[in-house]
């Protein structure tokens, strides 16, 4: 045995079964002998089998009795483990950057600070395994400052690597790759593919490892204190206008159909079915993001998908469209005189609405001098032009389809502190937990659906939300007859998915024990571990204070809060467990279970450009 000299309580025994026995055991676990494999791992990248009890110790008793006989050589005492747990670990299972401890609480013994007999024994077989490690100066996973730079251990094919106390509780670690141990000193890494090596080739590269655990649990204790400092202000709170609650913030950048504001007006036109104090009396924010102009020689509109042999490459082959050019927020000349002309209009258009019956109503349009891209332009919003507890954001191409309840959402934010975003639903994500069904693990999956949140302000009654409310019956009717069939497409879809039979087997139960009253409707709040940019409501100091707080940086300047902030918030729920990493961000998206969409999107980039293809095909057939 040897013991690693940098951390305290960490022993490497190599060579405990002989390759015959090592080959003979992997065999077995890999023809599922003894039991199946099942994915696990916060996102499903893990195959494992777990055993416990008399299976552990009829099928692999043998082996744990040869890592007790070496361990002794050190004295290192192992008690009967009371869990086995085999993984097999694959180069996509490796791509998690997430460190975490072997048990998030510790065991009783370390509590009441009593002499600790936890271990846990892994023994690896096929290739060896990378596990990097890491020690923090608190033990929490969230820790960024460490006592000393992170390291890595082989963990060698056949061997045993043994953890007790400080290298098992004070240390957070990862297997963060798979080094053939017939590569001869070769390295192997899982973080690419070799030019020219076919993916396939790489499939059997693999190690398994067999995790004896005598980890005691956690005293029961502690875990009710995590949900005691989970619980909500049930207070009841005085009603306050809407218009005293919430500003609408709405984003626009040049797009080709500049000067017109026709796609903006055709957005706040729908305002109205988020009712009349949404859209008249609530303060309204217009944010015009800057642009960068392109330069162009020749003087002449460039506004077309094509370029001319003989014009100078002005920009890249990744900006050679022009929808999405301006998405970089790149303009032409033209286009920034067009974009400039819009703005004005903007202004007048609304000075002209005050005092009068107009979406367009205590409206402020401001202009960025500079192209912040949408992420920093709605944080300049933010920090100068809003003065409410929250804010809608709305991007200038997001319309309403149908009344959407945003009051009752408000009042749920507001006498529930854990409601930090609501998300109002889209094609995309109106199956929501059928998405992330398809990504995580069971364990997950069943957590989800315990985290659903049904609020008593959401229980709205009137018969206007559902698949038999008012608000289906006022829902716009998309254009043309094929739009029409893939709408009921999609609700036919919606009703059979898991996302609804959740809420009718909750329905069921309500109304089995008498709770459910004729009338009303419940709403959900489903979580949701991606933060779409379509339109919703958050709370202001929540976007403030956490999600642009410039030490975490979670948005980056010129790009979508969503493209970063979505993949941190799924390395908290694995860092933390779902419900904790979740809790810290608090988003989660509205559905009345009526299967069809609240907002619409009339896509800005091709808005209204039928126009300049007729006169480009024009131009090229004279």
């Amino acid at each position: 045995m040897i013991s690693n000299p940098r951390i305290n309580g960490l022993h490497e025994i190599p060579n405990v079964l002989s390759a015959e026995e090592a080959d003979k055991l992997s065999n077995a676990i890999d023809n599922q002998h003894f039991g199946e494999w099942c994915p696990e791992g916060f996102d499903r990248r893990n195959r494992v089998q777990r055993y416990s009890g008399k299976d552990m110790t009829d099928h692999f008793g043998w082996v744990f009795y040869k890592i007790v006989s070496a361990s002794d050589q050190a004295n290192v005492a192992l008690r009967r483990p009371l869990e086995l747990v085999i993984t097999e670990h694959t180069p996509s299972s490796c791509r998690s950057i997430v460190n975490t401890f072997e048990q998030r609480e510790l065991c009783p013994c370390q509590q009441q600070q009593q002499q600790c007999q936890c271990y846990v024994a892994q023994l690896t077989l096929v290739n060896n395994a990378i596990y990097s490690v890491e020690k923090p100066v608190g033990r929490d996973l969230e820790c960024w400052d460490l006592v000393e730079p992170a390291t890595t251990i082989l963990m060698e094919q056949n061997g045993v690597v043994i953890k007790t106390g400080e290298s098992l509780w004070e240390w957070r670690g990862r297997i963060s790759d798979i080094k053939d141990s017939n590569s001869c000193g070769e390295e192997s890494s899982s973080k690419g593919w070799k030019k020219g090596q076919k993916k396939l080739a790489l499939s059997n590269k693999r190690s398994v490892t067999l995790s004896f655990r005598g980890v005691l649990p956690p005293e029961p204790s502690s875990l009710s204190k995590q949900m005691e400092s989970c619980k909500l202000s049930e207070e009841s709170k005085p009603q306050v206008p809407l218009a005293k609650l919430l500003t609408i913030i709405v984003t626009t950048s040049p797009i080709r159909s500049n000067p017109s504001t026709e796609l903006l007006e055709r957005t706040f036109d729908t305002f109205q079915f988020a009712g009349s104090e949404f859209a008249y009396e609530c303060p309204k924010v217009i944010v015009c993001d800057g642009c960068r102009v392109l330069e162009d020689d020749t003087g002449e509109n460039t506004d077309s998908d094509e370029k001319k042999d003989d014009d100078p490459p002005k920009i890249t082959r990744k900006y050679a469209n022009v929808k999405q050019t301006l998405r970089n927020g790149i303009a032409t000349v033209d286009q920034a005189k067009n974009y400039t002309e819009l703005k004005k209009r903007l202004h007048k258009l609304c000075a002209d609405s005050q005092g009068t019956q107009s979406t367009f109503s205590n409206t402020t349009v401001v202009e960025l001098e500079e192209r912040h891209g949408y992420g920093f332009a709605l944080r300049h919003a933010l920090y100068n032009c809003v003065e409410t507890p929250y804010v809608c954001v709305i991007q200038h191409d997001r319309t309403f389809m149908r009344p959407t309840p945003i009051q009752e959402v408000v009042s749920a934010m507001e006498s529930r502190e854990d409601i930090k975003y609501v998300g109002v639903s889209m094609k995309s994500n109106l199956n929501y937990y059928d998405i992330f069904s398809s990504k995580y693990s069971r364990r997950a999956c069943t957590e989800l659906k315990t985290m659903i949140i049904r609020p008593e302000e959401l229980n709205i009654s009137g018969n206007r939300y559902g698949p038999n409310g008012h608000s289906i019956a006022n829902m716009v009717e998309p254009p043309s007859e094929k739009r029409r069939k893939l709408r009921v497409i999609a609700r036919q879809t919606y009703m059979a998915s898991h996302q609804n039979i959740i809420y009718e087997e909750w329905v069921e139960s309500m109304s089995s024990s008498g709770a459910n009253q004729d009338g009303f409707h419940q709403l959900s709040l489903t979580p949701t571990l991606f933060w779409y940019d379509n339109t919703h409501i958050v709370r202001t100091e929540h976007y403030r204070d956490f999600i642009y707080n410039p030490v975490f940086k979670m948005v980056a300047r010129g790009g979508f809060v969503e493209d970063k902030l979505s993949p941190i918030i799924k390395r908290s729920c694995e860092r933390l467990g779902l419900k904790d990493g979740h809790a810290k961000f608090g988003c989660y998206l509205l559905d009345d279970h009526s299967g069809d969409v609240f907002t619409g999107h009339l896509d800005g980039g091709s808005y209204n450009t039928a126009g300049l293809h007729v006169k480009r095909n024009a131009s090229e057939r004279s």
